[in-house]
């Protein structure tokens, strides 16, 4: 035993490894100020501890790793989203303003107009950008809340587009987890944006189904695009990336169909849960305890 434990005036230190895989997290030490002589059952009830606690922090620490990893997923899509959305309209207004300079030197009354009219489109573009991604930052939701947040989502829309909006929910399944229903939100918020910026609709309509498995459809009316084109297009192509990653983060589906002048359907479709166990059936102990009455 070390001096200064001599010195405090203990005799006797039992110390019991915390490890898991081979690998060392800590220790458990026990001090005692009278000799103490081995005890069999004492030091394998302290190795149970032992191992138990190294189960828990090991989980604590996967779980960490975890959030620290959707953590970085999530600011990678984000860095995605800026540098699609709000840097390339500052890159787009940079060109404007070399434009709207050469038309003053050469006194072109009618290019300055027209320059400026696009300055003044980019800047609009730009703050309809800015206040989408402060919505997904404020996005949070509760199970309970998810089908207000559906509607307040919608409700913003209507107001940055001019868009009508249609809300259609169906069904009362297993609610979803407050951090799957925040992706849900973002693959739908992106979807809205594209609409706002592209379709040139009049109403959007969003179907909402949870029973067998959660279900999300948005129709537009709008212009529709040529598939085959718009794949090659690869400035247009990134919105649908983002959502198919989004997607992909959540184990859900996303299919994207759209015709010229028909408009366009985006069905974003989550994994079917799992079925109930016998313990977690409603009415399962109400039975019982008339069973046991009985």
């Amino acid at each position: 035993m070390d001096e200064p434990c001599v010195e405090a005036g203990f005799a006797t230190l039992v110390s019991v490894p915390v490890s898991t895989q081979h690998r060392l997290l800590g220790e458990i030490d026990l001090f005692y100020r009278a000799r103490h002589d081995d005890d069999p059952a004492q030091l394998a009830l302290l190795e149970t501890l032992a191992g138990h606690l190294a189960v828990a922090m090991e989980g604590l620490r996967s779980a960490a790793l975890e959030r620290e990893a959707a953590v970085a997923r999530e600011r990678a899509l984000l860095a995605r989203e800026l540098h699609d959305s709000i840097a390339q309209a500052l890159a787009f207004m940079k060109i404007q303003l070399q434009l709207l300079r050469s038309a003053l030197k050469s006194n072109d009354p009618a290019r300055v107009e027209a320059t400026v009219n696009e300055l003044d489109a980019g800047v609009r573009e730009s703050l309809a950008d800015v206040r989408e991604l402060l919505l997904h930052f404020r996005t949070r939701t509760r199970e309970q809340d998810f089908e207000p947040a559906l509607r307040s989502t919608l409700q913003k829309f209507e107001l940055q587009s001019g868009v009508q909006t249609r809300l259609q929910f169906n069904g009362h399944g297993q609610p979803l987890d407050p951090d799957i229903q925040v992706q849900v939100l973002h693959v739908l918020q992106e979807s809205l944006s594209n609409v706002r910026k592209h379709a040139r609709a009049g109403l959007v309509t969003l179907d909402v189904s949870s029973l067998p498995s959660w279900r999300f459809e948005i129709r537009d009316d709008g212009l529709g695009f040529d598939g085959r084109q718009h794949a090659a297009d690869a400035l247009a192509h990134v919105g649908l990336q983002i959502m198919r990653e989004r997607a992909a983060n959540i184990g859900a589906s996303l299919s994207i169909e759209s015709t010229p002048g028909q408009g366009t359907r985006v069905v974003l479709e989550l994994p079917q849960p799992a079925p109930l166990s016998a313990t977690q059936r409603p009415g399962r102990d109400a039975d019982a305890e008339s069973a046991h009455a009985a």
